[in-house]
């Protein structure tokens, strides 16, 4: 019983600060109804950089040989194309077919191209010499968009095989031989309304063996004007977004409406008894090294007892006494035993309440025939 109820603790907070919580909703409900039209009335603008593509330009290659010894594999006659390998004992000669061109709403370009066979002498990562045949070249003028510039050309085997073998006589064997068809294309006029003027190197490798011509991984190009530009666009707010201060607004509303009821039904403050409970709470607490905790006396052995209105007035007693409080909390009263004297006091939650009040100064007999 020396507890207080949370209830009543709660209940009592809420008392005391009413107004104050009440304030705080309403602050709340129309923060709330602020936030659910801003959410819903007001588009959101979000800005981005996008970046586009103004024009762009390629080159590619195709390659393809022309089958002069029938294999079981092959028929004289066909054209294998974009082949891995090509072998040596089936072909003579390997067509190379360069392209260039380029993607916009509008242009005009000169494209000069020279198409050649190099090749290179290396060692690691050392170049020892390098010696180019050129194979052919092509000119293409006022070049409009998607419009291919193309150059043809033929290496023949044989001559590769014979350059080869000439190098390695004249210089020996030192180091690897590299063989490349390199494209260089001039390109100069007019694309989108923009002038331009460069240079694009296009790469195909082939490694050769006695029986193979190989192809290797090409280098081609593939290059985009773009530009950047900010964009605006509006965007939907999400079911959180939206929900959330609708739901709050809800929220506090119904906590307004639930203390306004609360208030109405007394729920929300508390009784005089309540009250004197929780002042007598905090007595216990301050005077707590004065109160011990027993059992009221079954039997009276004292002449008189006192009613005492409040703890803090029995500690007083217990002090000028010099004596404890014996705190029953079974019975839920608190006294203090000074010779022939009982000082009482009766907790508002009692269940002994109202014998002790009504019956406190009964002689020995009538507490006697007392039926508790």
């Amino acid at each position: 019983m020396s507890e207080i109820d949370r209830s009543v603790r709660v209940r009592a907070l809420l008392d005391q600060w009413f107004l104050v919580v009440v304030a705080a909703l309403l602050l709340v409900a129309v923060a709330g109804g602020a936030w659910a039209y801003q959410v819903h009335a007001t588009d959101t603008v979000e800005t981005e950089q996008v970046t586009t593509e103004r024009w762009s330009e390629t080159t590619s290659y195709e390659h393809s040989s022309v089958i002069v010894n029938e294999s079981i594999p092959f028929e004289e006659g066909e054209r294998v194309t974009n082949r891995p390998v090509y072998y040596t004992r089936l072909s003579e000669e390997l067509a190379i077919s360069y392209r260039y061109e380029y993607a916009a709403d509008d242009g005009a370009v000169q494209v000069n191209t020279e198409t050649s066979v190099q090749y290179r002498g290396v060692e690691g990562e050392t170049t020892l010499w390098e010696y180019s045949e050129p194979l052919a070249s092509g000119t293409a003028e006022g070049l409009s968009p998607s419009t291919p510039h193309t150059v043809n050309a033929t290496l023949v085997i044989e001559d590769v095989y014979e350059t080869i073998d000439t190098v390695e006589r004249q210089l020996g064997s030192a180091g690897t031989i590299e063989i490349r068809i390199v494209s260089t294309s001039s390109v100069s006029g007019t694309i989108d309304g923009e002038s331009v003027d460069h240079t694009y190197e296009s790469v195909m490798p082939i490694t050769v063996t006695p029986t193979t011509f190989r192809v290797l991984e090409i280098q081609t190009v593939d290059e985009a004007e773009t530009q950047t530009r900010t964009v605006e666009q509006s965007t939907e707010s999400g079911a959180v977004e939206s929900a959330a201060p609708v739901l709050l607004s809800l929220l506090a509303v119904v906590a307004l409406v639930g203390l306004g009821y609360g208030r109405h039904t007394g729920y929300v403050g508390i009784s005089a008894d309540e009250r004197e409970l929780l002042e007598l709470h905090q007595q216990e607490q301050e005077f707590s090294e004065w109160i011990t905790r027993g059992t009221f006396p079954s039997e009276r052995d004292y002449e008189q007892t006192i009613l005492v209105d409040d703890l803090e007035g029995l500690v007083d007693v217990a002090i000028d006494t010099n004596k404890r409080v014996i705190k029953d909390e079974q019975l839920g009263v608190s006294t203090v035993l000074d010779g022939d004297y009982v000082y009482v006091y009766v907790r508002p939650d009692s269940p002994a309440e109202d014998w002790l009040v009504n019956y406190a100064d009964t002689t020995m007999e009538e507490f006697d025939s007392y039926d508790f």
